[in-house]
């Protein structure tokens, strides 16, 4: 009865629910990214840029821009649960604790922590949230969640939304606001029993000017075998400059490494910018290999394609484009995120609760 529902309370709810037997779902995700299987250049005869006669065009668009940082209803906060120090029907230990910590400056974190663990101590869950806010007008609200099976796998995982703002003056938390953000970010690292490690970073932030700044970080590793992968993305304010870049690498284990890298610029008008790359291979012997490439556009309509590579190859020509279209709207806008971030959005500050 009570019991029972006390120990329901306490399964994982970050994200979707979690069965102790196996890894989150998040991180299974990560074994099937592409970046495991990202094949050396040595597998290919272009290497992955244009090739010297001009007419391919790989590399021309960046990779879909996805999010790994979960929506607040997924991560399902909660704070107003029961305490609780016991068993389940299976004798498995479960506890549950909350409380409130306040300091200088108006700050305020409410807390819970929760957990569940086998008689045997083969395995356990962890699982924390907080929400946080203080008289500057700062807000924040977290999770974090760890754990290990018998199977020999352990993970853990933080997820954290942040509001805060820039006054005209430091050191007046009631002055004009200059500007506000909101800030979304997930870490995420896990190891199975034949220690093969996966980490995952994102980071977001978000601007009512229209600046957006996006930055993922991925890499897994298993013995002398690894592979890494950064992109990000930058919206100027008031439709500015938009950047957007890729940086990957990888080793077999035998002692090769090869990668390749990206990036585009296009002006605020969206009709110039530049793009430029490099593919690249080291052997095991240390013999290099590289092609590099780019790309022009004016706003005539004017591309300009041109490369080499260390092999001798090079290319340069120039074609006119009847028609150019670069899409620069952000995936998500600020009143989007507004939307995703209610939650944080709700928490009131020490000012908002005087009101």
């Amino acid at each position: 009865g009570a019991r029972a529902a006390r120990v329901g309370a306490l399964r994982p709810s970050f994200g979707r629910a979690v069965g102790r037997r196996a890894l989150p779902p998040s991180f299974r995700a990560m074994r099937s990214d592409p970046s495991v299987t990202m094949r050396s250049s040595a597998d290919t005869d272009d290497g992955g840029g244009s090739g010297s006669d001009g007419k391919e065009d790989l590399k021309k668009s960046p990779p879909r821009r996805d999010t790994g940082i979960a929506p607040e209803q997924e991560v399902g906060i909660d704070l107003d649960g029961d305490h609780a120090n016991g068993v389940d029907a299976d004798g498995n230990a479960v506890f549950r604790k909350s409380g409130v910590d306040v300091g200088d400056h108006g700050y305020r974190c409410r807390w819970t922590i929760q957990g569940r663990s086998a008689q045997d101590a083969s395995w356990e869950t962890r699982e924390t949230h907080w929400e946080k806010c203080d008289a500057s007008g700062f807000k924040e609200l977290g999770a974090e969640k760890s754990g290990f099976n018998e199977d020999g796998d352990t993970w853990w995982e933080t997820w954290k939304e942040v509001y805060r703002v820039e006054r005209d003056d430091r050191d007046d938390d009631s002055g004009p606001i200059r500007a506000e953000f909101i800030e979304r970010s997930a870490d995420k690292w896990a190891r199975d029993k034949t220690n093969h490690e996966w980490h995952e970073k994102w980071w977001e932030q978000y601007s009512p000017s229209g600046y957006v700044e996006r930055q993922v970080e991925k890499s897994g590793l298993h013995g002398a075998q690894a592979w890494w992968e950064k992109w990000g993305e930058q919206h100027g304010a008031d439709g500015g400059e938009t950047r957007k870049w890729t940086d990957k690498w990888a080793q077999n284990g035998a002692g090769t490494r090869w990668g390749d890298k990206w990036e585009e610029r296009f002006s605020a008008d969206c009709i110039s910018g530049d793009k430029k790359g490099e593919t690249w291979r080291v052997a095991a012997s240390g013999e290099r290999w590289s092609r590099t490439w780019g790309e022009t556009i004016d706003s005539s309509g004017e591309v300009r394609k041109y490369g080499e590579s260390t092999t001798g190859e090079t290319w340069d020509k120039t074609e006119t484009l009847e028609k150019f279209y670069y899409d620069r709207t952000p995936e998500y806008s600020w009143d989007d995120i507004k939307n995703i971030s209610k939650r944080l959005l709700s928490i009131e500050t020490p000012d908002e609760k005087d009101e």
